[in-house]
């Protein structure tokens, strides 16, 4: 073979190469844009574990996670509202780029002896609206205030759903996986 038909031979396969390098990103980056998801990570029903796992259980400390998502739907004086994306600590309830899905994937305290959890005051709603620095309170939402005039001219009052229920004292109310939030005023 004569150099310069090796050097055009060279040229060739580095091209070809290339080209399959190439064509692999797109793949790759096509699939992990439009495949990527929380199938396999997910766990709604949760686990409990507790630590030192072979002590008795007065010596043990114990813990229930899961892996669950809340939807939050938001309208002022008829206008959508979106939650801010990736606010809040990823130990508690926060949002990542999801339009106002609300993540919760941290540790709540149980029992050793009945494997009960004990305390779900981080899962309060009033907890959801902090972490996502969402001013709320049982009169108003942002800067409106039951009775407050909407830009359209009505009277706006503050009414908070959740899987179409009613909340009257929804900042108390204890979210669970798959709830879905629905604040009008």
């Amino acid at each position: 073979m004569n150099p310069t038909s090796a050097k055009k031979e060279v040229r060739t396969n580095i091209l070809i190469l290339l080209f399959v390098l190439a064509t692999v990103i797109i793949f790759v980056s096509y699939l992990a844009t439009h495949f990527t998801g929380e199938t396999g990570i997910r766990s709604d029903k949760g686990i409990t574990f507790c630590q030192p796992e072979n002590a008795p259980p007065d010596q043990q400390k114990c813990f229930f996670t899961a892996h669950w998502h809340m939807h939050a739907d938001i309208k002022i004086c008829g206008e959508p509202k979106v939650l801010s994306y990736e606010t809040g600590d990823l130990e508690k309830l926060h949002t990542h780029v999801e339009t106002n899905k609300v993540h919760w994937h941290g540790l709540l305290p149980v029992s050793p002896t009945t494997k009960e959890v004990t305390d779900y005051s981080q899962m309060k709603m009033s907890n959801l609206f902090s972490e996502l620095k969402v001013p709320i309170s049982n009169s108003g939402i942002y800067d409106f205030e039951n009775g407050g005039i909407c830009p359209n001219g009505r009277v706006g009052n503050l009414k908070v759903s959740v899987n179409g229920q009613e909340q009257k004292d929804f900042l108390s109310y204890i979210l669970k996986d798959g709830d879905h939030i629905k604040i009008e005023f």
